[in-house]
């Protein structure tokens, strides 16, 4: 068990929302040993777990995995008895992207995909308010413990250290999407379609996902078990509602 389980432990046992009980730099280390020992073969949990030092059954192995996962690291292969998990593609291409910049924007997306760590960083980066201050937030408005919000903001500033959000403006490649389309159609007044569809071209990401743009009308494709993919959706979305309730009004 780590020195920080038994804090772990105790701030799972009162409810608090869900987030990573480690750092993103803590968890690529262990997608790291995971890639070293697994390449990008499937695994079961206890074989995972023996290479991570955790038992079978420990909470160890099941927060490490569902920290992994909720940074995008690690994938899941079928399910109950039969679950394996592999290292997924961002996770692979912060191992061993060597191309200017690649892993540098890897971590970064790595680092926003947990939704709690993403929701705060346009707040709290690059000055974070004080401890108590963002205790109390989490703690009065977001129902965290006080053992849990002092445990995501430790993740929280390791995570944000380790990413380097404060660097420049690129918090979050989906949140400056989703902005900078709002923008583009807040900018033109009454929007045309033509607007919107440049808009939404701006906000669209790369595949897998895919969206495709006709007059009234969105089609597309996406992984609604990713919750990446079911994000970006909704980002697009909300560009055409932005779209529709400014025509609503002019009309």
């Amino acid at each position: 068990m780590t020195d920080e389980q038994p804090v772990v432990d105790k701030a799972r046992k009162e409810r608090s929302p869900s987030f990573p009980f480690i750092s993103l730099k803590k968890a690529v280390e262990r997608a790291q040993e995971m890639a070293d020992a697994h390449k990008r073969s499937p695994a079961r949990l206890p074989v995972v777990g023996e290479t991570w030092g955790y038992g079978a059954k420990s909470s160890g192995l099941l927060q490490t995995v569902a920290a992994l996962k909720a940074f995008g690291l690690i994938e899941d292969i079928g399910g109950g008895a039969d679950r394996r998990i592999q290292v997924s593609d961002l996770a692979w291409r912060i191992l061993s992207d060597a191309r200017p910049g690649a892993k540098k924007q890897a971590i970064r997306e790595a680092a926003l995909k947990p939704r709690l760590i993403a929701e705060y960083a346009p707040h709290w980066v690059p000055e974070r308010p004080s401890d108590a201050h963002c205790i109390s937030e989490l703690h009065l408005d977001r129902g965290f413990t006080q053992e849990a919000a002092k445990l995501f903001l430790r993740v929280f500033d390791e995570t944000v250290s380790y990413a380097n959000l404060a660097e420049g403006d690129n918090l979050s490649p989906s949140f400056q999407q989703e902005n900078g389309a709002m923008e583009t159609i807040a900018e033109s007044g009454r929007p045309s379609l033509g607007d919107t569809f440049r808009a939404l071209a701006k906000a669209a990401p790369s595949e897998p996902f895919s969206m495709q743009m006709a007059p009234g009308r969105l089609t597309g494709r996406f992984d609604i078990t990713k919750q990446s993919e079911a994000n970006k959706m909704i980002e697009m979305l909300g560009v055409m509602k932005a779209f529709l309730e400014n025509d609503e009004a002019a009309n």
